[in-house]
């Protein structure tokens, strides 16, 4: 079984670094008799995670492909979106460039029209025979006939430019023509993506409801067991990493938190449906919506979860003081468990991946080391600003 093993290898991995934690923060004691009494609980619950474990896992399995479904399309809505701006900016130049050819042709034929008229009203061509014929020697022919040349090729290369710059047009017009059509057939494959968006949201929420009905009691508490287990655990390992990341660092201490994501304050901390909400959610719209680290520190875990769907778990060591953050929802991460991180580092992008009802962050500080419980937990804008 997937979550035994799981289990079976983070005992192991912390059984065999035991001589390091002889030496851990004070932070580790309550962290590590948590995590002995979730054990204990183990063989008791046994056989009731034998027989719900396919049932979680088809869930599981279910819930994660749409989140993935929803994150590739997303990706695609960006990508398309990043190609259309792209396009629109072309299109917008080439309509300048043929505004500014629409006019020179108008001034040319002015110009052409005035030039037609002129030689009208004075016989043209008779002038220039006039020019000729009345040249008293050899060489005021010559310089006649030179000036009537020079005349007749300023005709001929206005002329000439004139239906250039008219087929330059035309074509150019095709162009954007073309352009605009391509414009028209993305945004009809934009549309397309965003209501298949939407499709796959709906599904997700019919799937939600459909497995909340269903779920007992028990079920929600051995669902929580084995993430709860694995992330004490994990954070046991963070805290020594990030003790020897401060130690270590040879920049300035931080001050404190920033806002790890932008948009408006949906929901804040306090008694939410008859229990603790335990941090902030924060929802933006925008398709590029990251979110960065609210301070620098070390990733305790970055993992998948059914509750808080793609999620990351960051410690923190501030002037002497272990704080932990929590990311949740988020569409994709783009850290790894373990790895040092700096404030305003990019985690990942917004989302709607776990137990969401909408594309939204949720934020959470501790004052302490993370639990279940939440007893550590307090409202993030305590040190952050909105």
């Amino acid at each position: 079984m997937f979550k035994r093993s799981v289990f079976l290898a983070v005992t192991i991995g912390l059984a065999g670094t035991s001589s390091a934690y002889a030496e851990a923060t004070e932070d580790l004691p309550e962290i590590r008799q948590k995590r002995f009494d979730l054990k204990q609980d183990f063989t008791e619950k046994e056989k009731q995670i034998k027989s719900m474990d396919a049932a979680e896992q088809k869930y599981l399995s279910e819930l994660k492909a749409l989140d993935d479904e929803v994150s590739r399309i997303n990706q695609e809505i960006r990508d398309l979106q990043s190609i259309m701006d792209e396009a629109e900016i072309i299109a917008a130049d080439m309509k300048i460039e043929i505004d500014k050819l629409a006019h020179n042709i108008k001034h040319r034929e002015q110009l052409i029209k005035k030039r037609l008229q002129t030689m009208q009203n004075q016989d043209g061509l008779g002038l220039y025979v006039d020019l000729i014929f009345d040249s008293k020697n050899l060489s005021q022919l010559f310089d006649a006939a030179t000036a009537v040349s020079t005349f007749i090729k300023a005709d001929k290369d206005l002329l000439a430019k004139h239906q250039a710059d008219l087929e330059l047009k035309k074509k150019q017009g095709s162009e954007l023509e073309r352009k605009i059509v391509l414009l028209e057939k993305d945004q009809l494959e934009l549309d397309s993506l965003e209501a298949e968006l939407q499709k796959r949201v709906k599904e997700k929420q019919r799937l939600l409801d459909s497995v909340q009905k269903q779920k007992q009691e028990n079920e929600s508490e051995l669902m929580d067991m084995y993430e709860v287990y694995v992330n004490l655990a994990s954070q046991e390992i963070a805290i020594l990493k990030e003790k020897q990341r401060v130690e270590f660092s040879s920049t300035q201490p931080e001050e404190g938190f920033i806002m790890p994501a932008r948009g408006d304050l949906t929901s804040g901390y306090g008694p939410r449906w008859g229990r603790l909400h335990a941090g902030i959610d924060i929802a933006d719209e925008s398709p590029d919506s990251s979110v960065v680290a609210a301070a620098s520190g070390t990733v305790i875990r970055s993992y998948y979860s059914a509750t808080y769907g793609n999620c990351v778990l960051i410690t923190h060591k501030i002037k002497g003081k272990t704080f932990t953050t929590l990311y949740a929802h988020l569409e994709k991460s783009t850290v790894i468990t373990g790895q040092s991180i700096n404030k305003g580092e990019m985690l990942g992008y917004m989302g709607n991946t776990g137990d969401s009802r909408g594309k939204h962050l949720h934020f959470e500080i501790h004052e302490g080391q993370w639990n279940y419980e939440k007893s550590n937990s307090v409202d993030p804008l305590q040190y952050v600003k909105k």
